[in-house]
This record gives structure tokens, C-alpha cells and sequence, in this order.
């Protein structure tokens, strides 16, 4: 008797939860200094890097899934993935919010080379005087969500500068995928079921959602 076959799509989605969440216990152990206007310190920009990166892969997970899900909804031409998001959602409210996420991910994932100039007054601070993005890096999303002069993106405000990032963007960047899951979860869980996945963590069981309190409550 020939045995039934089963099928299954690649999507890792929520396998990404508990690493995240066990990222965050770690990084979280470290003390927290307010950054300066140079950089976030070592441990700070090192870990909130990995944190968004890992959020980011996680969310592309979830817009693979919602491509495969709603794929009559979504032209051959949706490419990107806020093209395959807008597509579904045309009148998404947070879409700049959702570009700005893209910004940020492109200049940690390809670490967008800044040349800094900076002095130390015999404090911790270290006192900026310029900085300058080397011209190979930044693409059209780049130039129009990104204040020069702040060198923070325009809707969520979050840093570009790599060396620059902190636990503040991570929030930011958190919340504005958290938002944009739970929207797909409310179109449709059969694409995207988040809001009940549990982690563990410091020997709790808590939602993952909930990691978002903890890094928020350790500013």
C-alpha cells in the first residue's frame, strides 16, 4: 500500500523567535551607556545589529509565505519585498515606517562605509566633527528616507550609521515588524500566525512579543 504524501514550504517564519529571544538574554546581561555621538559602543551596536538583521530575516520569512499564500494578489513585478507587502496592502499606513526598516537593514547587512572624524575630551564622549558616507553606498530608497544631516532616517528615525545603532532601533525596527505581521495575521493566518508563538527566556515563558518589554524596559 503506497504510503500518502504530505507537502511543506520552506519557511523558517517563527523558528527564528527563540534565537532572537535567546540573542536578546545575552545582549541584555551587558550594562547599558548611553551612546555618544560617534558610536553606540561595542557590545551595543554589535548585538542590536544581529538583533535586526535576525528580525529582518524573519519578517522576509513571513513575506515569502505571504507571497505564496496570496500569490493571485501579487503581480510577477512585485520584486522587493515592500513591493509583494504593498501589494497586498495598498494603503498600508506605515509604508514609509516599512522603507525606513529596509534602510536601516541595507546599511547593516552591506555596512555602509562612513569615514568619522571625532575627538576625546579625557571624558568617555567622544566629540563627532564630521562623517561622510563613502558615494559606492546608498540606492534610491536611501536618498529619499534618509536626513543627511541627521544621519537618521526620516519616519522612524532610526541611525544609519552602522557603528551608530542602539537598542532605541531595535525598537523601532521591532515595532514596525510587529505591526506588519500582526496585519497579516489579521488578513489571513493561514500566511501569517504570530501573535500566540512563546519563547523562553531568564527560565520564563513569555510571548515573544513580550521581548519587545524587555529590551525597552533595560534603557
Amino acid at each position: 500500500m503506497a504510503r500518502p504524501t504530505e507537502k511543506l514550504v520552506s519557511i523558517l517564519g517563527s523558528s527564528y523567535f527563540q534565537p532572537i529571544a535567546n540573542l536578546v538574554e545575552r545582549w541584555l546581561q551587558w550594562k547599558h551607556h548611553r551612546p555618544n555621538k560617534v558610536q553606540s559602543g561595542f557590545y551595543e551596536h554589535g548585538y542590536s545589529a544581529s538583533v535586526i538583521l535576525l528580525l529582518a530575516a524573519m519578517f522576509e520569512s513571513y513575506i515569502v509565505r505571504l507571497r505564496f499564500v496570496q500569490n493571485a494578489q501579487i503581480p510577477p513585478s512585485a520584486r522587493s519585498a515592500t513591493d509583494v507587502v504593498l501589494s497586498v496592502f495598498p494603503k498600508l499606513r506605515h509604508k514609509k515606517a516599512l522603507i525606513d526598516l529596509y534602510v536601516l537593514r541595507d546599511s547593516i547587512f552591506h555596512n555602509h562605509l562612513w569615514e568619522i572624524e571625532y575627538s576625546c575630551s579625557g571624558s568617555p564622549n567622544m566629540l563627532l566633527h564630521s562623517a561622510s558616507k563613502h558615494s559606492a553606498y546608498g540606492d534610491k530608497k536611501y536618498i529619499a528616507r534618509v536626513n543627511p544631516t541627521t544621519r537618521r532616517t526620516k519616519a522612524i528615525n532610526v541611525n544609519i550609521v552602522p557603528t551608530r545603532v542602539d537598542r532605541r532601533d531595535v525598537l523601532k525596527a521591532f515595532d514596525t515588524i510587529w505591526k506588519t505581521l500582526l496585519l497579516f495575521e489579521s488578513k489571513d493566518r493561514s500566511a501569517c500566525y504570530v501573535s500566540h508563538q512563546q519563547v523562553r527566556f531568564r527560565g520564563r515563558t513569555l510571548l515573544f512579543s513580550e521581548v519587545f518589554s524587555e529590551i525597552r524596559n533595560a534603557l
